[in-house]
């Protein structure tokens, strides 16, 4: 009986811990949500709505930028502002030109390798991906921009790999609320909205895996 208890705890702590995290891996996630959760807003001024091939245009004059905080060098090539511009909730076309610098003061979350899954497409291409956050502001509310990177594999010439904002995920910052090691992040609305807010999940999950013991 102790030995069914102890596996069926075992089973349990695991079922805790996702991607198969370790604790010291947790306690490192829990350093870098505080970072994010501290970063000042970068405040913006909200463009007109354009449509893609405008956004295209204003790209391809991007060029390759530099993360401050860890030295990764991403480009924007045209091909993913179509990514770019599918969130869900903000119009992202709005702040299209604020992308560089977003990037360039982010915070690294968190990295995850290539994994082909069942279903979908091989990206036999991409060695994995990486996680950057940054936190914005309008004249009315907060945001966090999830900006994703794909990390290119190394070609049989020893070429450097190729860094590539992929695509955005943009969500108002009101809607984590905060928890401790009892209570989890909850979701709330912003103050007078009328319809559920855009949610980021992976994000929302990246701040729950801080609350595990």
């Amino acid at each position: 009986m102790q030995e069914n208890n102890a596996a069926l705890a075992a089973e349990t702590e695991n079922q805790k811990l996702p991607f198969n995290m370790s604790q010291d891996q947790i306690e490192a996630r829990k350093v870098k949500a505080e970072e994010i959760r501290n970063l000042p807003a970068t405040i913006v001024k909200l463009g007109e709505h354009i449509d893609k091939k405008t956004a295209e245009s204003i790209v391809r004059e991007f060029s390759p930028v530099t993360n401050a905080n860890d030295g990764r060098t991403a480009s924007v090539p045209i091909s993913t502002v179509g990514k770019i511009l599918g969130n869900k909730g903000f119009d992202t076309s709005r702040i299209i030109r604020n992308i560089p610098t977003l990037y360039e003061t982010s915070v690294l979350a968190w990295s995850e390798p290539e994994i082909h899954r069942s279903g979908h497409k091989p990206h036999n291409n991409i060695s994995g991906y990486h996680h950057y956050v940054n936190k914005f502001a309008d004249s009315a509310d907060e945001y966090y921009i999830r900006l994703t990177v794909t990390e290119g594999k190394t070609g049989r010439s020893g070429k450097n790999r190729k860094n590539i904002l992929h695509a955005t995920a943009i969500s108002n910052v009101t809607i984590y609320k905060k928890g401790d090691d009892s209570q989890p992040d909850r979701l709330r609305y912003p103050e007078g909205a009328k319809s559920p807010p855009f949610v980021d999940k992976r994000l929302r999950e990246f701040f729950e895996s801080t609350l595990i013991r």
